[in-house]
């Protein structure tokens, strides 16, 4: 927090969306639409700085009558991380609409299945792809990580199965239509959790980088999904496998078990392909 003096009276300013309050942030991260463009538009921006100024120090207000220029330019600097940073870590336990309170995933994928990170991943590349974006498909990303609480969670967390993960078990069906209803949520919310989503499946991703690395002794070929499906074939032919039991078994698999699966299969893979090739020379 920084500390700011107006009248000698001392206020806390957020530096940073870790420091905001869930309010704080759903009502600032919609100004982040627009562009803060000091040297073309400085008008604009200096009425964009004001406008999250008054969410970051509500007790301005008071004060406007005594404020210089210099006091507005030195505050509007306050304000820049707002536009050059996104959420990385969970920004509010869950949030609300027409009396129901959806949870959101612990951070690291920690609580979630190896098919809703499949999904996820499969609504965030149709929302964000180049050509024809799907703007309802980022709805579906939150309904398909935010639900409510089970409501047999007592019962669960006493139960052998108990996982962590206190949402109800993801439902495809369930997740499409409260996509619908989740068009009536405040662009703060929606921005929220998908910036949440970025900054953990990047994360996630990284932790299993390994997977993906293409195996230097195989032959190129083009992949056979361009939209993300490949990670849900992918759970099918773990389940023929067997290790986990059928497809079901599978998706209601930790996310982290069933990559950590595939790490060792990948790795496994590329040395035996590596052994063969030493064979042949």
């Amino acid at each position: 927090m920084k500390t700011v003096r107006i009248n000698d009276k001392p206020y806390k300013v957020a530096e940073s969306w870790a420091e905001c309050t869930e309010e704080q942030k759903i009502r600032l991260l919609p100004l982040q639409l627009v562009e803060l463009n000091e040297d073309e538009d400085p008008m604009g921006a200096g009425k964009l700085k004001a406008l999250a100024l008054k969410v970051l120090l509500p007790e301005l207000g008071k004060y406007l009558a005594d404020l210089t220029d210099d006091h507005w330019f030195s505050l509007g600097r306050l304000t820049k991380w707002i536009w050059s940073t996104k959420i990385s870590e969970k920004p509010f336990e869950s949030f609300s609409l027409d009396g129901v309170a959806y949870l959101l995933p612990d951070d690291n994928f920690s609580n979630t299945t190896a098919v809703e990170i499949a999904i996820a991943n499969i609504q965030y590349l149709a929302f964000t792809r180049p050509e024809k974006p799907n703007p309802a498909s980022v709805r579906l990303l939150i309904a398909t990580l935010c639900r409510p609480a089970r409501k047999d969670l007592k019962t669960f967390q006493k139960s052998v199965d108990w996982s962590g993960d206190k949402r109800e078990e993801y439902n495809t069906i369930l997740a499409e239509e409260r996509s619908v209803q989740f068009g009536r949520l405040p662009f703060g919310v929606i921005m929220a959790v998908t910036q949440y989503f970025e900054a953990m499946n990047g994360r996630f991703l990284k932790q299993y980088q390994d997977v993906y690395e293409p195996d230097p002794n195989a032959e190129e070929e083009a992949p056979l999904y361009l939209n993300g499906e490949g990670l849900v074939t992918t759970l099918m032919d773990i389940a023929k496998d067997g290790v986990f039991g059928d497809f079901d078994k599978v998706c209601r698999q930790n996310g982290h078990t069933i990559w950590l699966y595939l790490r060792d299969n990948n790795k496994k893979i590329k040395r035996a392909n590596a052994r063969a090739l030493r064979e042949t020379d």
